[in-house]
């Protein structure tokens, strides 16, 4: 169960990460396997493992990674796909500014630091309970928007039926 601390207001106002970040991270050797990544993420309800290395944060890897990047080009090696540049906000900063780096970054999580140590992770869903809903909207559009895809796919269907 994911410990989150919600404020329930109207405007984020002051409110500071430390409130809302979820510091139950889950934490796993770069060498684990697809398999125990994949079931990590099922049994802790999680899209998103932060790998390490030599206890160094190597990367992360989402469930998003897994599909489009690990299984559509046939690999089970984790490290060869992780998220590398990884995007941090401290732990004192202001939700306001929390939700500037999700939009400008296109991502839905930010990891937490303090003195420059992982202490949590901040994920949109964490900000709805305490958000402004107009600034959750703007953060949602752009991280979304989707540039169309030029390719044109014909099929020749006679009957579609369910």
């Amino acid at each position: 169960m994911n410990n989150f601390f919600y404020l329930k207001h109207n405007t984020f106002g002051d409110y500071m990460i430390e409130n809302l970040m979820n510091r139950n991270l889950i934490i796993l050797d770069i060498e684990t396997s697809l398999t125990e990544v994949a079931k990590t993420m099922k049994k802790h309800d999680v899209g998103m493992i932060v790998l390490k290395a030599n206890n160094k944060i190597k990367g992360l890897i989402t469930d998003r990674d897994i599909v489009t990047k690990i299984i559509a080009n046939n690999d089970n090696k984790i490290k060869n796909y992780l998220t590398t540049n990884l995007i941090s906000i401290d732990v004192n900063s202001e939700i306001k500014e929390a939700l500037e780096l999700m939009k400008k970054h296109k991502i839905k999580r930010l990891l937490v630091k303090n003195n420059n140590k992982l202490v949590g992770v901040l994920s949109l869903s964490d900000l709805f309970n305490a958000s402004d809903s107009n600034s959750i909207l703007e953060t949602i559009k752009s991280i979304f928007t989707i540039d169309k895809n030029t390719d044109k796919y014909f099929t020749e269907i006679d009957e579609f039926e369910l």
